[in-house]
């Protein structure tokens, strides 16, 4: 669904439903956050190196996500250094002024929120205020103010800082291309005389490298989702309809406390295991025929990833373990090399890497090598977004969530086979953050073959 970049507009419905309704709805719940001291930290790193200027990071209003549709959801920038995820919201950094050649340090970080509205909290429930005592307790801001006092703070600030560090660019697939758009159009508008800087760059050098906290909740998306894949493998069986496993999955990780599914559920059986991003999921699975299950959720904003690919009957053919195989010996291949210092591309990257395994093993139907069968990155950044944003170009470092997920996908036999997992870069090598789903083909017939 295409959404226009206009604001739209409230309806004069809510008003009229509202007749009757008196006592407010209890706070809402915070999701996981971590440690507030986190974000201290980044808005502190981040300052480091914007001393020239003021940042400002405006947070998604709830028109901005659709959301009498759907859930809410943070700009991804904007929770990264605030770790709030209410609506409305705004973030100011003032660096203290600094003495020649030395790095610049936070003095003022702000955050704006809007002032409670009790008529709108009876239908979304009970928000914050900046005049609530414990506003910077709950915020980790030491300052918390109105929004209405963004203007003029803004316009004090820049009169020792001329230069506005924001979002000039949106974020690769973060549909957030309006959002970006019209925030830069009013601060623009807010502060005409000061001098732009995009800050993305220095955000996404610091997004690609996962904290202590971050890892932990990313540790807890992959757990939920594994127990999804698990629940799948005892489910899937001829007969059974694409969506079912795709509901079965999503009520799995959403009950163990995931938000959302990471990424559209693709649960493509037999001809669809080839379609890469297929995700209608509206067929119903044969006997004889492969299911791809890409299907993850996440946790506290965080996403996972994860792949794997069965046989619907519960037992591989010939010819489906010989590709499988394959594929799962590219994987080793690249897990064998994943560590600090090697890159996704290149000579010696990791995507050259699982290309050559493929091409070198196994033939299609006219006795041509599979490389041309692999036609996707062998794997991506994962965080707050499942393709988080990093500079791929760069080696990896410690602390870094990639996915490790080469396939081989045959149209005309209808094969198609992707085996994801995720992995941490760790100080000498990698960790499997998703190990304890299993990849091996014959113990996934014999867990199939318990249901």
């Amino acid at each position: 669904m295409l959404l226009s970049c206009s604001r739209r507009l409230c309806l004069l419905a809510r008003v009229l439903l509202l007749a009757g309704l008196t006592a407010a709805p209890p706070a809402l719940q915070a999701w996981d956050r971590g440690n507030l001291a986190d974000y201290h930290e980044r808005r502190a790193q981040l300052v480091s190196h914007t001393g020239d200027g003021v940042l400002v990071l405006f947070g998604s209003n709830e028109e901005d996500v659709a959301a009498s549709v759907t859930t809410f959801r943070q700009n991804e920038e904007f929770y990264y250094l605030t770790g709030w995820n209410e609506p409305g919201a705004m973030m100011m950094l003032v660096p203290k002024p600094a003495a020649a050649n030395e790095p610049a340090t936070l003095g003022e970080e702000i955050l704006y929120l809007p002032p409670r509205n009790l008529f709108e909290e009876k239908w979304n429930g009970q928000r914050l205020g900046p005049d609530a005592p414990e506003a910077p307790a709950d915020t980790g801001f030491a300052e918390v103010h109105s929004t209405k006092a963004f203007k003029s703070d803004l316009q004090e600030a820049l009169k020792r800082f001329p230069r506005v560090y924001t979002e000039l660019t949106p974020q690769p697939e973060s549909g957030e291309d309006c959002f970006q758009q019209d925030e830069v159009a009013r601060l623009k508008q807010l502060a005409p005389p000061a001098n732009f800087a995009d800050v993305r760059p220095l955000l996404m050098s610091m997004r690609a490298v996962k904290s202590a906290g971050e890892i932990a909740l990313i540790r807890k998306a992959v757990e939920n989702s594994v127990d999804a894949q698990l629940a799948a493998l005892k489910a899937v069986h001829p007969g059974i309809w694409e969506y079912e496993i795709s509901s079965l999955m999503k009520y799995e990780f959403e009950r163990r406390g995931d938000e959302w599914p990471s990424y559209p559920p693709i649960v493509g059986s037999g001809l669809y295991s080839t379609v890469l991003h297929y995700d209608a999921d509206t067929q119903q699975m044969q006997s004889g025929d492969l299911v791809v299950m890409d299907v993850a959720g996440s946790y506290s904003g965080y996403a996972s990833d994860m792949t794997r690919t069965l046989p619907v009957n519960g037992h591989f053919t010939a010819r489906q373990r010989e590709i499988y195989e394959i594929v799962r010996g590219a994987q080793a291949a690249v897990l064998a090399a994943a560590r600090p210092g090697a890159t996704f591309g290149g000579k010696n990257g990791l995507q050259k890497i699982a290309y050559d395994y493929i091409n070198t093993h196994g033939k299609d139907l006219r006795g041509k090598s599979l490389g041309r069968y692999f036609p996707h990155d062998v794997g991506h950044s994962v965080g707050l977004n499942v393709h988080d944003p990093m500079d791929y170009t760069k080696p990896l470092e410690p602390g870094m969530i990639i996915t490790d997920e080469p396939g081989i996908y045959i149209p005309e036999e209808k094969i198609g086979v992707r085996i994801e997992d995720m992995l941490l870069i760790t100080p000498d090598g990698n960790e499997v953050l998703t190990k304890r789903l299993p990849s091996d083909p014959d113990e996934i017939e014999k867990i199939m073959a318990e249901k």
